[in-house]
């Protein structure tokens, strides 16, 4: 009876650390022409089975130490068998606030933004870059107000980064949708850098901070 004990006491000690938790965090200094404007975190979780991900985007630009614009967005996503099952998501986009809730149904996704509820294709995947999957996908879900916008891909190609004196081996794709930028991801298929340009011209860029 004992020996019974201890072999399962063993296979339920196996099955726990198969459930547990693999994390990783990865940090970006949001900079605007070379000086840094905010900052984008993304902490990851994944078991055997789910993938939990939450997103903090601050920003803040000021102009003769006047705050010119500022944006702020918190983010959470739960994905189970490479599938969106929920998104939340809080955004203030200088001055103008939403809240956003999506969940997986059998035949579509219920997204519900500041109260308003709609329904999407249940194969739309958000616009957080962290996921190289949504590379696979013609729609992209917008978490800040939920639009749905189609979104081609241009493969780039091989490329080489160098970030704070450190040679980067990545792989460059350039997204055209409502918000074009050109993404790239290492060789485990982590999100390395993104670069857009901002409505004034500025460029835009996401430079991981290395550590």
């Amino acid at each position: 009876m004992k020996a019974v004990v201890v072999i399962l006491g063993g296979l339920l000690l196996v099955m726990s650390l198969q459930r547990q938790a693999h994390a990783e965090t990865l940090r970006f200094a949001i900079m605007r022409n070379g000086s840094q404007i905010g900052s984008h975190t993304i902490n990851i979780n994944r078991t055997s089975t789910e993938t939990s991900v939450n997103i903090a985007t601050e920003v803040e630009v000021k102009v003769l130490f006047v705050t010119a614009y500022h944006f702020k967005e918190t983010l959470s996503e739960r994905w189970a068998n490479d599938r969106l099952v929920a998104l939340n998501s809080t955004t203030d986009n200088n001055g103008t606030r939403h809240k956003l809730s999506a969940v997986q149904k059998p035949s579509a996704i219920d997204v519900e933004v500041d109260g308003k509820i709609t329904m999407v294709d249940r194969n739309v995947v958000p616009s957080s870059f962290w996921n190289p999957q949504f590379l696979q996908h013609v729609s992209v879900l917008d978490t800040q107000d939920g639009l749905v916008s189609p979104m081609s891909v241009n493969d780039r190609g091989p490329d080489q980064l160098t970030i704070d004196g450190k040679l980067i081996k990545a792989h460059h794709y350039a997204i055209k949708s409502r918000y074009p930028q050109d993404v790239w991801y290492d060789e485990h298929q982590n999100l390395v850098q993104v670069q857009l340009t901002g409505t004034d011209g500025s460029i835009i860029t996401y430079k991981p901070i290395l550590g």
